[in-house]
């Protein structure tokens, strides 16, 4: 469980994949069921070294030749940054001290305290999912990071293409309140007295999805036995949730659709769901 925390908490990181690598791509092109132009889909991480960052020909001419641009949240978009660091913060002030005792939480405050330079004074309101993002980025091994969600907003800007929302901001926070806080803490805790674990899962997952090779992201989240526990609300059900939208997007304009990764295969994933929904759904090889 506590891997699918570290990861799925730094904006939904990346999840599991059931594809075979004999249609491995991130990016796939969707066509057919009355589609004037062609849409496409492409799987994200959304955090990953700067010198590691990676984009070739087949991404950049899919959003080029693109009329709009979707993605999970905008965090461009105005008043958007405000609200989810209004979310961050627990509405009932400090609570780590009710599931910590006091070795705990000294041990958890000298970490904040070396890595960041504050401890629970300063943070120790926040959810959490927040601090745990926190955790996450001081365990990237590099100083300076990129984000594909910021290029795609970026190149979005340059092309003068509309950005769109599957989902809101306020519903992308609520989804760790059906984790009971109590077990986040826990695994909080678990990854601050193991950071060097934490750093070598995420080295292992970029490895895996900069080689688009979806066999082993598959197995790195499968080493988490309790995943299916929450992957319903987490995975499943947003998936769901985004295909009429999609539907509607795609049919009004050709539209380069960003989403986490994890999103895009099995059997609820949005691949699927978009082939039992008439269209055709092709991985755009290399």
């Amino acid at each position: 469980m506590k891997m699918m925390f570290r990861t799925f908490t730094l904006a939904l990181l990346v999840s599991v994949f059931t594809i075979s690598t004999a249609q491995a791509s991130l990016l796939w092109k969707v066509t057919g069921n009355d589609l004037d132009q062609p849409s496409y889909l492409f799987g994200t991480i959304h955090v990953i070294c700067q010198d590691r960052f990676y984009m070739d020909e087949r991404i950049e001419d899919a959003i080029a030749s693109s009329e709009q641009l979707a993605k999970e949240i905008d965090i461009s978009a105005p008043g958007t940054m405000m609200r989810l660091q209004q979310l961050m913060v627990n509405p009932d002030g400090p609570y780590l001290e009710e599931h910590l005792n006091e070795d705990e939480l000294a041990t958890l405050d000298q970490y904040f305290l070396d890595n960041f330079g504050v401890g629970l004074a300063q943070v120790g309101a926040l959810k959490p999912m927040a601090l745990n993002s926190m955790l996450l980025m001081g365990a990237m091994p590099c100083a300076d990071t990129e984000s594909y969600e910021a290029f795609f907003a970026q190149r979005a800007s340059e092309l003068e293409l509309p950005i769109l929302e599957l989902e809101s901001v306020e519903f992308q926070m609520s989804l760790f309140d059906n984790i009971p806080q109590e077990e986040q803490v826990s695994w909080l805790l678990e990854m601050v007295k193991d950071d060097q674990a934490t750093t070598e899962q995420m080295e292992s997952l970029i490895d895996a999805y900069l080689s688009e090779d979806l066999d082993t992201l598959l197995a790195l989240m499968e080493e988490d036995p309790q995943f299916a526990e929450y992957a319903e609300v987490l995975l499943d059900e947003r998936n769901q949730n985004w295909v009429a939208p999609i539907r509607e997007m795609i049919h009004e304009r050709s539209t380069f659709i960003a989403v986490g990764a994890g999103h895009l295969p099995g059997d609820m994933g949005v691949i699927t769901l978009l082939q039992d929904a008439g269209y055709t759904v092709e991985p755009v090889a290399r």
